[in-house]
């Protein structure tokens, strides 16, 4: 019970309605820097204004959608409403892979994906994460045309020298709603005290990634901040690599699993900065139950070997 959560007691609706609750200041920023601010400089229209929310609220929506036609469609189970749309994690799911979207991502593009992969995967035994897999179909979409680009159209019409602070307070490009440093702080403090999220694999995947970043910006001579905080990787860290389904559950299994990201991660890097993070998640969501297993066997053969 101690080990994780979601083999505990805790229902579904309760982990994602926590976790939901504690993304709001960052969805709130990124309405600000994403839309309000944009609008107030005469950069946007007043309906661009509110495209970041608009995202947001068609992920959710659809994880709600595709939860309802599974249930009630397919399955044919007879549960009530609320019951229903958190009955898996979809609904979490939508609004975290708007979070971390580009605010040039195409409505429509972005409606596609999240509504066919989400409900193909209901078919998956959730055997692979689907918020990497979403989120690397957009980006694959989306550059069939275009560069995949961060930064909003503020961004992009000026030069910036960016330093810690700036960093901090949410001021890089990355996702509409996941460039808050400190938010990002607070929300996983906040996942900490609540017990809704998997804190070792955040800690060790934040770890392994960083260290050889530091080691090749020293070597190289490049602006180790913007390596440490680049493209949302603190905020994939913290609500992707920790999906509550497809990631580990022992606790040394957990560790493990959080090494093998940031370590894939950094690797990847050097092919596709962006997509590194998501590549690697979805690698070592395929080996979890492999994981659990050795690193379980391995503990368990070591504990007796102490005792003896």
């Amino acid at each position: 019970m101690n080990n994780v959560y979601v083999r505990g007691n805790t229902s579904i609706k309760s982990i994602s309605l926590t976790r939901l609750f504690l993304v709001i200041p960052l969805i709130i920023y990124g309405f600000y820097k994403n839309g309000v601010f944009l609008y107030m400089n005469n950069y946007i229209g007043l309906l661009e204004m509110f495209k970041p929310l608009i995202l947001i609220l068609i992920g959710a929506f659809l994880g709600a959608i595709v939860n309802i036609i599974y249930e009630y469609i397919i399955k044919r189970r007879k549960e009530d409403l609320i019951n229903t749309i958190f009955s898996s994690f979809h609904v979490e799911y939508g609004v975290i892979v708007a979070c971390i979207s580009s605010i040039n991502t195409n409505i429509l593009a972005f409606t596609i994906c999240i509504f066919f992969i989400f409900l193909i995967s209901k078919f998956l035994n959730n055997r692979i994460n689907i918020m990497s897999v979403t989120f690397i179909a957009i980006y694959s979409i989306i550059t069939l045309k275009n560069p995949y680009i961060f930064e909003n159209i503020y961004e992009l019409s000026k030069n910036f020298s960016l330093n810690f602070m700036d960093y901090l307070t949410g001021r890089a490009a990355g996702g509409i709603a996941s460039t808050h440093i400190f938010l990002l702080v607070v929300a996983l403090i906040g996942l900490h005290i609540s017990n809704t999220n998997k804190g070792e694999i955040t800690i060790y995947t934040c770890i392994s990634y960083a260290l050889p970043a530091i080691i090749y910006a020293i070597i190289r001579h490049i602006n180790v901040i913007d390596i440490l905080f680049l493209n949302n990787y603190m905020f994939i860290f913290t609500f992707v690599a920790t999906d509550s389904v497809t990631s580990c559950y022992t606790t040394n299994g957990k560790k493990v699993y959080g090494i093998l990201i940031g370590v894939l991660t950094f690797g990847f890097y050097f092919i596709n900065p962006i997509l590194a993070p998501f590549i690697s998640i979805i690698v070592t969501s395929l080996l979890n139950n492999l994981i659990d297993r050795k690193v379980g066997v391995f503990s368990n053969k070591t504990s007796q070997i102490k005792g003896e």
